[in-house]
């Protein structure tokens, strides 16, 4: 699958743009601040409907505007029998509303425009996946379940109802009742969201195992899921946790929330036995996160075009002439549409074996310069 093309309003520096897409390799080129990370930005708003450089949309919109659009048109394999030419989808956003279009037609969820829209951003900050809080590591399990499981997003959604009407109970003596009974509800929950992440944590060590030339001289790499609860605890009975909830229950009572759940759990990246953040050195550290984000676009099909696609912000940011030569070999195995920007073409292309297109960004003016 691939975007065909993409218009962007409102976003940064960018006024207007509509860019026609090559299916594999798409090279945005400019100085810093120019606007070139405001179309991955964009891309990032379209499938996710939030940046991944702010979590504040209102810095997203222009200056002087109310709102920022992304629509494009996807070609998908998925798809390809009942809309061969592709369909349109599309976002606006403003700092209070969301309208989202798939096929002209109303969406409600985010959900369901994320599905069509898989996409994995690699960025100066990628290295926070290691080093960040595991929220982030868990999002990227979550990603893979999201995209192979049905059931999962509404599991999660589920869990988050109930996580929400615990956490009243917990703050509000008024609702102290029905704690018990939300207690139960969340008991419930927790081994199924478990046993959903570690199937998709397998799909992650395939991944990893796919792409291990990127960290071969780091040695063996360990990946362990814990379950939100002390590793001693037995999540798949119930009566256990029961106990154990209510033992910790005058703690959560004067914190004012649940101190654990499936919203507690962490991915633990380990190098020889040891948590990789603290053995690795920054440049490991960057190989690897990056290797984690191809790794979990690997996981989510079986089929590379089904992949989605991959964004590179600033392709040299941290990496020496050798390794963003493997980096980018490395993407064009993936076989699927790639959006890297840079302050300079790299030298790299080879315009023989792979078809690209440029654009040049200059003060949030997109400019085509040529397809090879």
């Amino acid at each position: 699958m691939y975007l065909e093309q993409i218009t962007i309003e409102n976003c940064r520096s960018i006024r207007q743009a509509t860019l026609g897409l090559s299916p594999r390799v798409n090279f945005i080129r400019g100085n810093n601040a120019a606007g070139k990370s405001s179309i991955l930005e964009a891309i990032h708003i379209l499938s996710t409907g939030r940046s991944f450089r702010t979590p504040r949309i209102q810095e997203v919109i222009q200056q002087g505007k109310n709102h920022v659009l992304v629509a494009a048109k996807l070609i998908s394999e998925s798809y390809s029998q009942t809309y061969p030419q592709g369909y349109p989808l599309g976002i606006q956003k403003t700092p209070r509303t969301t309208h989202i279009r798939i096929n002209h037609q109303d969406v409600k969820q985010q959900a369901e425009l994320t599905r069509h829209l898989p996409f994995a951003i690699i960025h100066p900050e990628t290295l926070s996946l290691i080093t960040g809080g595991p929220a982030i590591r868990r999002a990227l399990v979550d990603w893979i379940a999201f995209y192979r499981d049905a059931e999962f997003h509404e599991l999660w959604r589920q869990y988050q109802r109930v996580l929400q009407q615990r956490n009243a109970c917990l703050r509000d003596s008024a609702q102290r009742y029905a704690l018990g009974y939300w207690t139960e509800q969340l008991i419930k929950l927790v081994p199924i969201l478990h046993q959903k992440r570690f199937d998709a944590l397998k799909w992650l060590g395939l991944g990893v195992e796919h792409y291990k030339h990127l960290i071969a001289s780091m040695g063996l790499i360990e990946l362990k899921l814990s379950t939100g609860f002390p590793a001693y605890l037995d999540t798949t009975q119930p009566q256990e946790m029961l106990y154990f909830l209510q033992s910790k229950q005058q703690q959560e009572m004067a914190q004012g929330f649940s101190l654990y759940g499936a919203h507690r759990v962490d991915l633990h990246i380990q190098l020889a036995g040891q948590l990789a953040e603290r053995v690795a050195s920054r440049g490991e550290l960057k190989l690897l996160s990056i290797a984690f984000l191809l790794a979990k676009s690997y996981a989510i099909a079986d089929q590379a075009p089904e992949r989605g696609l991959i964004g590179v912000d600033d392709l040299a940011a941290e990496l020496d002439d050798t390794n963003q030569l493997l980096l980018y070999e490395t993407l064009l195995t993936t076989q699927q549409q790639l959006v890297i920007t840079g302050t300079r073409l790299p030298t790299l292309i080879n315009p023989a074996v792979t078809p690209a297109s440029l654009f040049t960004v200059q003060q949030g003016v997109i400019t085509p310069e040529s397809t090879f």
